[in-house]
C-alpha cells in the first residue's frame, strides 16, 4: 500500500521479540525514521514507548503473546498526533537502552528497546527517577454559546485508541462499535433540534476515564451518556438487548462486579499514570 494512503504518517509493519527473562529484546520495524520516549510504570509492572502518531499495520494477534521479560503488548492512538506500546512485563525490569536505527543493510528504520530485569525496589527507584513528565490535561470541546440555551447532552462511546475494549469472534471492536453507533445516535439527537451533543470522541483517539468526566462537568451537561458493547465468555450465559446501570457504591452481583473492574481498568490499560491526573 503506498505511503500517502496513511497520510504521511510513519507506519509499523513487524514486531521482533529474543532473549530470556534476565534480558529481552524488542525490536519493531517502521518505514521512516521515529522519535521515542520510553518509561516504565507499576501496579502492574509495565514499560511504555510513546511515539508520534502511528499506522500500526502488525499481523492478526500481533502482542497477546510475548517471550521472556515481556508477557504481552498493546499498540494504539492514544491522541491526536502520539501513538503509544504498553509492554506488559513478568516482572520488575529496567530501559537498558532505547534506540532508533536508520534504514541500513536492506533492513528498514528500526526502534529498539532493551530490558533487563531487576529487583522491585530497583524498579520502584527507576520510577521515582525517570517518571516525572505531567500529562498534558485533554483539550475540552469548545463551550456551548451562550445564545445556544438547549440542554448539553455528552455522548461517551467507551474505550477508543489503544484502548480496544473487548473483541467480538469475529475480530470486530467494542470501540469501533460504539463509536459507529454514537455518532448515529449524535445525528440523530442534534436533527431532532431539541438538544445540543457534546462528543468525548469523534474519532479512534484514546481519552482517559477522568477527562471524560471533566469534560461533561465543563460543558455543564444535562445528561453523560456512556456508551458500550458487553460481552460475556462463551459458555457463561446468553444475553441480548440493553442494560442500564445506577451509580452503586458497590455491586449488586459478580457479574456486575467483573464488568466494572474490565471497564476501569481503561486507564492501565493505556498506561496513564493514575497519580497525574487532569484537575
Amino acid at each position: 500500500m503506498p505511503a500517502d494512503a496513511f497520510n504521511g504518517f510513519p507506519v509499523a509493519s513487524e514486531v521482533r521479540l529474543g532473549g530470556d527473562e534476565t534480558q529481552t529484546r524488542m525490536v519493531v520495524d517502521f518505514n521512516q525514521k521515529v522519535e521515542i520516549h520510553a518509561f516504565t510504570l507499576a501496579n502492574p509492572y509495565r514499560v511504555i514507548i510513546d511515539l508520534p502518531q502511528v499506522v500500526f499495520r502488525f499481523p492478526p494477534n500481533t502482542g497477546e503473546s510475548g517471550r521472556g521479560l515481556i508477557k504481552a503488548f498493546r499498540y494504539g492512538l492514544m491522541m491526536t498526533g502520539g501513538s503509544r506500546i504498553v509492554i506488559d512485563l513478568t516482572r520488575p525490569a529496567r530501559v537498558d537502552k532505547t534506540y532508533v536505527l536508520d534504514a541500513a543493510n536492506d533492513q528498514p528504520p528500526r526502534v529498539v528497546l532493551d530490558l533487563t530485569a531487576i529487583d522491585k525496589d530497583a524498579f520502584m527507584r527507576t520510577i521515582a527517577l525517570d517518571n516525572n513528565r505531567v500529562r498534558e490535561p485533554a483539550a475540552a470541546a469548545k463551550p456551548q454559546p451562550k445564545s445556544d440555551a438547549r440542554p448539553i447532552v455528552v455522548l461517551d462511546p467507551g474505550h477508543g485508541g489503544i484502548d480496544n475494549g473487548t473483541k467480538a469472534a469475529s475480530g470486530e471492536m467494542e470501540k469501533n462499535i460504539v463509536l459507529d453507533f454514537a455518532l448515529l445516535l449524535r445525528d440523530k439527537i442534534e436533527k431532532a433540534g431539541k438538544y445540543h451533543v457534546v462528543m468525548t470522541r469523534s474519532d479512534d483517539t484514546f481519552v482517559a476515564l477522568a477527562d471524560r468526566v471533566q469534560l461533561a462537568r465543563a460543558q455543564q451537561a444535562s445528561l453523560f451518556i456512556s456508551i458500550h458493547a458487553d460481552a460475556l465468555p462463551r459458555g457463561e450465559g446468553d444475553t441480548q438487548g440493553a442494560s442500564i446501570y445506577t451509580l452503586s457504591e458497590t455491586a449488586s452481583d459478580s457479574e456486575a462486579a467483573r464488568l466494572a473492574e474490565t471497564e476501569n481498568r481503561a486507564d492501565v490499560i493505556a498506561g496513564v499514570r493514575p497519580h497525574v491526573r487532569a484537575q
